[in-house]
């Protein structure tokens, strides 16, 4: 997001790269991602009603919400969800007069593969680059368990796959 910010006003700068990013106002991703967990559901209503507070550029109490989203919204990070609620990437790569390659891997499990077509959608002069069995970490998966992909954030010694370098260098070379 702050990339795409950046690029509305490009001075110095050349080109974007945009890496697993989302495509979708983040309060829909923050919603999809907190439904993707079943053990979520019991803090759903109280996400869901904080989530739209923010939306609409209002603060809330965090110390009334369930204690696992006291962490997710504290006092003190409410100002930029406020901020990071407001925008709407899609919008801002539509206004993008510069290179942009999308990058994003077909195992990411916080940010789909239909994001980064939106993204491409909204700026079709874009390079759309799908990285297969990717995370979200740049790292492989071979399968689509989740644990198995949740591991490997976890795993410094795990290397960043090299088609991400790959698809980097070829965008910049051009």
């Amino acid at each position: 997001m702050v990339a795409l910010q950046a690029a509305q006003s490009p001075v110095g700068i050349c080109g974007l790269i945009l890496v697993s990013s989302v495509g979708r106002p983040m309060g829909a991703v923050l919603r999809e991602q907190l439904r993707a967990n079943p053990a979520n559901a019991p803090l759903l209503p109280a996400a869901d009603a904080a989530i739209a507070s923010l939306e609409a550029g209002k603060r809330i109490d965090a110390t009334q919400l369930p204690v696992p989203l006291q962490t997710l919204f504290p006092d003190r990070l409410q100002g930029y969800w406020i901020d990071l609620l407001s925008h709407d990437p899609a919008r801002l790569v539509a206004a993008v007069k510069l290179p942009v390659l999308i990058l994003q891997g077909t195992r990411d499990i916080q940010v789909s593969v239909a994001d980064a077509e939106a993204l491409h959608r909204a700026q079709p002069k874009g390079t759309l680059t799908l990285l297969p069995g990717i995370n979200h970490v740049l790292r492989p998966v071979a399968s689509d368990d989740r644990a198995a992909n949740l591991a490997t954030y976890r795993d410094a010694t795990l290397p960043i796959s090299p088609s991400v370098a790959d698809a980097v260098a070829t965008f910049v070379g051009r």
